[in-house]
């Protein structure tokens, strides 16, 4: 089947149907709270935990330094043993700590960057990157999707809406995820930036499996699109059975006036 290739034609009629993003927003990171609690709660639970046998641990210590000042000389490995869980109890305090300080740090970024409703410089890599962490949240997406990433680490930035290139990517994200039939295996996700001639490029690329019955609707995605365009930057989307691409290509300064 040939690809139905659409482009900014369709830009202004789209653009006509005025939908309420703020009202979309809302309901997608509502859709996402048990996912992002979840993520939250894990690494929460392993600090937690170890917290709990650290200090069950401290009192045995206690017991068995007592033992070692009245000449209890078999106490010595015993509190080796002792000091050694207690040093694996705080390394995983550590590391669980570090990964709730991340998520969150991810988090707090997205939803500041993304009350944001003025174009600006922005790093494609660090949008992306974030965006793609953020959508973890969603658990389908989390453990459900085969995926590879090739982001420039360019320092270069784009002039952009930040939530407007995160909204398409986690609607494109979603879309993909909507139609597809797990039991016939994993969604495949692709996400490329590079740089060329001055601009920036987001290529967002799935594949998934799909019946003629329910096949993926792009409606909300074109919208969009045609907003992330009006503001700056060029799209297109591809689209056969299986098979969704969207290139965005976005510039390097602002328009000139």
């Amino acid at each position: 089947m040939n690809p139905d290739t659409k482009t900014n034609d369709k830009q202004d009629s789209i653009a006509k149907k005025s939908p309420d993003f703020e009202s979309l927003e809302l309901e997608f990171l509502g859709s996402l709270l048990p996912g992002i609690v979840h993520n939250l709660a894990t690494p929460l639970s392993g600090v937690i935990g170890a917290t709990q046998l650290l200090e069950m641990r401290v009192g045995e210590q206690e017991r068995l330094l007592n033992e070692l000042e009245r000449g209890a000389s078999q106490s010595a490995e015993a509190l080796k043993v002792q000091h050694q869980k207690s040093c694996s109890n705080l390394d995983i305090m550590s590391r669980n700590a570090r990964h709730l300080t991340e998520l969150l740090q991810v988090i707090i970024r997205r939803f500041h960057r993304c009350s944001q409703d003025t174009a600006t410089p922005l790093s494609l890599f660090e949008l992306v990157s974030n965006e793609i962490q953020f959508m973890d949240a969603n658990l389908t997406y989390k453990h459900k999707t085969r995926k590879k990433f090739d982001l420039a680490t360019d320092t270069y930035t784009v002039f952009a809406v930040y939530k407007h290139i995160a909204a398409v990517i986690d609607d494109f994200i979603l879309r993909s995820l909507a139609v597809h039939d797990f039991s016939r295996g994993l969604v495949e996700f692709n996400v490329t930036t590079n740089y060329v001639n001055n601009t920036g490029i987001l290529e967002l690329e799935s594949k998934y499996f799909e019946t003629d019955e329910e096949p993926l609707e792009t409606d909300s995605l074109n919208l969009y699109l045609a907003r992330l365009a009006e503001q700056a930057g060029t799209y297109e989307l591809q689209q056969e059975k299986g098979h969704l691409r969207v290139t965005i290509t976005l510039p390097r300064h602002a328009p000139k006036t």
